[in-house]
C-alpha cells in the first residue's frame, strides 16, 4: 500500500512540474506573440516613414533642378 501513495505522489509531483512548464510556456508564447505584433506595427511605421522622407526629398530635388534650369536673370546696370 505504501508503493501505491508514493506512486501517487510522485505522480501529482509529475503533473504539477509538467503543469509548470506549461503555464511558463503559455506566458512565453504570449509574450512572443506580443512581440510579433509589435515587430510588424513598427516595420509598417518604418515603411511609411520611408515613403514620406522619399517623397519629400524628391520634391526637393526636383525644385533645385528646376530651379537650376530656369535662365538666370542678370543685372542691367
Amino acid at each position: 500500500m505504501k508503493g501505491s501513495t508514493a506512486t501517487k505522489q510522485q505522480l501529482r509531483e509529475h503533473i504539477a512540474e509538467a503543469a509548470s512548464a506549461l503555464s511558463e510556456a503559455k506566458a512565453e508564447l504570449a509574450v512572443t506573440r506580443k512581440r510579433q505584433e509589435l515587430l510588424i506595427k513598427m516595420a509598417e511605421r518604418k515603411e511609411a516613414a520611408v515613403a514620406r522622407f522619399v517623397e519629400d526629398w524628391t520634391r526637393k530635388e526636383m525644385a533645385k533642378i528646376e530651379q537650376a534650369l530656369k535662365p538666370k536673370t542678370r543685372n542691367r546696370r
